[in-house]
């Protein structure tokens, strides 16, 4: 199988070594190694490639700004020392195929490739797996708390969640301050809260859209 790989790391040594391994496999062919993320877009603008590899963390251009900046349909693998959760969640979101931590072995990258390649996604260490896995608990929880919420509760909620008092949020909403009140004894009752330093920290943990 023939492949087109970009490189891109701040680090020349790191360049070096990612080329080398990536070129042991036949018909894999590292065409550019970029040392920021700002020329990697220009080549890939400018010619064919089938993957981007390249470090998450770099001056000018972080991986992820790069990846937001990517045409779709790049295939797209993120090499890195580590990863936050949100890091790791907005990474899927835009759609990046596999993560390779910088501390499994070589091979673990020459796994992802090929199985990225093939329309798959790589995300296999046990550090990765248990992020994923507290995205996806989040991602239940936000789920069931927008579900429950009426669109009336939602919106009484996210002006809650910024400190605004029930005077001000029927004052925004056109309704009365008793009317804001009974909203928030529904929503509080639903969440199981009781307090809107509760509804803001809870609001703020699971990146709800009340904020």
């Amino acid at each position: 199988m023939n492949l087109r790989v970009i490189v891109v790391d701040d680090h020349l040594i790191v360049l070096d070594g990612l080329r080398r391994l990536i070129e042991t496999v036949p018909g894999w062919q590292v065409v550019a190694t970029c040392q920021n993320a700002v020329q990697a877009l220009d080549v890939l603008n400018s010619g064919s490639v089938d993957v981007v590899v390249l470090d998450l963390r770099m001056p000018e251009m972080s991986g992820l700004e790069f990846v937001r900046r990517v045409r779709r349909g790049v295939t797209i693998v993120i090499l890195t020392a580590d990863i936050g959760d949100g890091q790791l969640e907005e990474a899927m979101q835009l759609g990046v195929s596999g993560i390779v931590l910088k501390e499994q072995a070589p091979v673990a990258l020459l796994d992802c490739i090929r199985k990225v390649v093939a329309g798959g996604t790589y995300f296999h260490d046990p550090a990765l797996k248990d992020a994923l896995d507290r995205i996806r608990e989040q991602e239940t929880e936000r789920s069931r708390i927008l579900e429950a919420l009426t669109q009336r509760e939602i919106e009484v909620s996210r002006l809650a969640a910024m400190g605004m008092r029930s005077r001000e949020i029927g004052t925004q909403l056109g309704i009365s301050t008793g009317t804001v009140k009974l909203h928030l004894h529904s929503i509080y009752s639903k969440l199981g809260i009781s307090t809107r330093v509760e509804l803001a920290n809870l609001s703020k943990r699971l990146q709800l859209n009340i904020e």
